[in-house]
Order: structure tokens, then C-alpha cells, then sequence
């Protein structure tokens, strides 16, 4: 048995962290999936470079994030009540952070594809159909699977929060 202590509570630039990626992330899923559901038009093109850029500051986020994750000591890993639920739990939060990069780097790989520093510069033009680049259905798939590990996620917290009552959400915010 270890004697090695906890925290109750995550480090509070953890919890700034966590709750900047996860209002961002869903941001930017709503802002795919309201803004850009076709080719975009010269209006929204200005809309695809703040999206872009909204997505290099959530990739510096999810890597000052990691980083916080090894420098600060995190609480105990939650008890679900059931080993199967746990195994569950740790897979979701390890595809959180895959899933994020990857759409990032989809997202990046897409954009360079077709040009859009050019575009945003007035260098290029808006092709006229985005569909051609198979980065873009690789974006948007990823984008599906992120939104169930989102649900997931959401949803466990509320398991712990309203079902165990074991007050999980304390951990990821401030206070003593």
C-alpha cells in the first residue's frame, strides 16, 4: 500500500486550463457545425481564420495543460464504483486529449490544403468546394467522435455529482 497523499482538489491553473479547453472546445464544434456547414462564402472565410486561430490557442492550452498535469500532483483517480466504470473513465480522458489534437491537426492540414493564409491575405481564392480535400471529412468525423467523449465526460460528472453524491466536481474548481 502507498503512502502517497492527494490533493482534494486539482491545482487551480489546472482548473483554469481545464475549463478554458472545454469552453473553447465547444465552442469551436458549435461554430463547425453552425457557421460552416458548406463552402464557405468570402464573409465566413473571415469566420475560418478566427476558427484557426481559436484552434492554435486551444492547441497552447492542451499543451500547458499536459504539462500541468506532470509539474502539479492531481487528486486520487475517482472511484466510479465499479472496475469496468473506472477502465472506462481513464479511456475517455486519454481520448479527450488524442481527440483534441487530432482535430487540431486535421483542422491545420485542412487549412494549409487549401490555402487559407493566401485567402485571408487576398492571394487566393475560396475554393469552390471544400468536400474535394479529404482532410475536411477527417476534421468533421473527428469532431462527432469528440462531442461523445464530451457527452461521456459530462455526463460521469453528473454521475458522481447527482447519483454517488460524491461532490467530483469540487476537484475541478477552486477553493480548499
Amino acid at each position: 500500500m502507498s503512502n502517497q497523499t492527494f490533493p482534494k482538489r486539482y491545482h487551480p491553473i489546472h482548473v483554469v486550463l481545464h475549463w478554458l479547453v472545454a469552453i473553447l472546445t465547444i465552442f469551436m464544434l458549435a461554430v463547425g457545425f453552425l457557421v460552416f456547414p458548406n463552402t464557405p462564402n468570402a464573409q465566413e472565410i473571415q469566420m475560418l481564420g478566427f476558427h484557426r486561430m481559436t484552434g492554435i490557442l486551444l492547441g497552447f492550452l492542451m499543451i500547458s495543460r499536459l504539462i500541468t498535469r506532470f509539474v502539479f500532483k492531481r487528486p486520487a483517480p475517482a472511484d466510479a464504483g465499479h472496475p469496468l466504470l473506472n477502465l472506462v473513465g481513464k479511456v475517455v480522458h486519454f481520448l479527450l486529449y488524442v481527440g483534441v489534437f487530432a482535430i487540431m491537426f486535421a483542422g491545420g492540414s485542412l487549412s494549409r490544403a487549401y490555402g487559407l493564409d493566401n485567402i485571408l491575405q487576398g492571394r487566393g481564392v475560396i475554393p469552390e468546394d471544400l468536400f474535394i480535400y479529404p482532410q475536411l471529412p477527417i476534421h468533421g468525423n473527428i469532431s462527432y467522435v469528440l462531442i461523445a467523449l464530451i457527452a461521456m465526460h459530462a455526463g460521469a460528472a453528473f454521475y458522481h455529482q447527482f447519483i454517488r453524491r460524491d461532490n467530483l466536481l469540487s476537484r475541478m474548481w477552486f477553493g480548499k
